[in-house]
C-alpha cells in the first residue's frame, strides 16, 4: 500500500486505477472509503475480499453529478430529488429502486441500491475524473471501527489496497446518513450527519427503520458494527464502572464526567459539542483500541440528532459479535 497525496497527478493515477478494476481507498467528508467501479462485479469482488465483508452487506455507490443517477436508477422519487437538492453534496446517502446496469454483488441480489454524492473535495474530484459511480464501503475489515485517516487505512488494510490518496483527517468522522427513498418517502435506515430533523424540514415527515441481524436494506444497519478489538462499555450517568480492578481501563471522556482509567481520550469537555465529539470518536478509539487494553467505558450521551447517532455508533461497538 502506499499513500499518495491529493495532488492532481495522482488523482489521475487514481481514477486510472479504478477504472482497471483495482481498488482506491480515498478520503470523503464522513471516513475513509475503499473504492472500486460500480460496475463491475469483477471490481466489487475485490471490496468483498479485502473487507472480509460478508455478501449480504451492501455497498453504497458514489457520484460525483446529480445526472449519473438517471444511468443508475429507475426513478427519482421527489422525496429524493428534494433532498439530494438540499444535502448532495455531503453526508447523506440515498436509497433507490435500481436499474440492471448496477450489479446484484453491490446490493446483495436487492432491487434497491444507495447512492450518496461526497462534499470531500478530493473525494469529488477523483469521482470527476474516473467518470464512473464508485462503490465505497468504509475501508477497514468488516465491522471493525472505520478509519478517519490515511493512516487508519494503512494499518488495517495493509497490502490489500495499492493506493490510499490521503485527503487529511475526516471532517464529520462518522458515517453518512441513509435515508429510504425507494418507496416514494423518507425512511430513515442510519443516523449520521444529516439529521431526522434536517430531513424533516425537507420532507414534512420522516420515519425510522430498524437495525437488523442479516439482509440489510443499506450498510450501517446491522446490530453489531464500528466496533473496536477491545470490550467497549457504555456506562449510564452517574455509573461506575464495575470490573476496573486488576485491568487495565481506557475512558473516552465526553464532558465533566471521569472514572479511574489508565488511559484517557477526551472527545469534548462540553458534553454537548456533537460535532467536535463526532469528529474525534473513531480517531480516539483507534488510539485506545491499539494499547492492548482489557476495557473501554464511555458515558451515554443524551440528545437528538448528531447525539443520537454518536450513541448509535457507541452502542453497535459495544454490541457482542459473534
Amino acid at each position: 500500500m502506499a499513500i499518495f497525496r491529493g495532488t492532481e497527478e495522482n488523482i489521475k493515477k487514481a481514477a486510472e486505477h479504478l477504472n482497471n478494476d483495482n481498488l482506491v481507498a480515498f478520503a470523503t467528508e464522513t471516513v475513509y472509503g475503499l473504492g472500486a467501479n460500480a460496475l463491475s462485479p469483477q471490481a466489487c469482488e475485490k471490496i468483498f475480499q479485502a473487507k472480509k465483508r460478508p455478501k449480504y452487506d451492501p455497498l453504497i455507490v458514489h457520484i460525483a453529478e446529480m445526472g449519473q443517477l438517471n444511468d443508475l436508477v429507475q426513478e427519482i422519487p421527489k422525496v429524493a430529488l428534494d433532498l439530494a437538492e438540499a444535502y448532495w453534496p455531503g453526508p447523506l446517502t440515498l436509497v433507490f429502486k435500481k436499474k440492471e446496469i448496477i450489479p446484484d454483488l453491490i446490493t446483495s441480489g436487492m432491487d434497491t441500491v444507495a447512492i450518496r454524492m461526497p462534499a470531500h473535495p478530493l473525494a469529488l474530484a477523483l469521482l470527476s475524473t474516473a467518470k464512473i459511480p464508485v462503490a465505497a464501503p468504509s475501508a477497514n475489515p468488516f465491522g471493525y471501527l472505520s478509519p478517519t485517516t490515511a493512516e487508519h487505512v494503512n494499518a488495517q488494510l495493509g497490502e490489500e489496497v495499492e493506493i490510499v490518496l490521503d485527503g487529511g483527517e475526516c471532517d464529520w468522522g462518522i458515517e453518512s446518513t441513509i435515508v429510504d427513498c425507494s418507496q416514494g418517502e423518507a425512511v430513515l435506515l442510519r443516523q449520521g450527519g444529516i439529521s431526522a430533523e434536517d430531513i424533516r424540514r425537507v420532507t414534512a415527515e420522516v420515519k425510522f427503520g430498524k437495525a437488523v441481524l442479516e439482509r440489510p436494506l443499506a450498510p450501517g444497519q446491522l446490530a453489531s458494527h464500528y466496533a473496536p478489538n477491545t470490550k467497549l462499555i457504555v456506562l449510564k450517568k452517574g455509573e461506575q464502572p464495575l470490573e476496573s480492578q486488576s485491568k487495565s481501563v481506557g475512558f473516552l471522556q465526553i464532558g465533566a464526567a471521569v472514572i479511574d482509567a489508565d488511559e484517557v481520550e477526551v472527545l469534548s469537555r462540553d458534553d454537548k459539542d456533537f460535532k467536535t465529539i463526532a469528529h474525534k470518536l473513531f480517531s480516539a478509539l483507534h488510539r485506545l483500541d491499539s494499547l492492548g487494553l482489557d476495557v473501554i467505558y464511555v458515558y451515554e450521551l443524551e440528545g437528538e440528532d448528531l447525539a443520537a447517532a454518536i450513541m448509535d455508533r457507541l452502542l453497535k461497538a459495544a454490541a457482542k459479535r459473534s
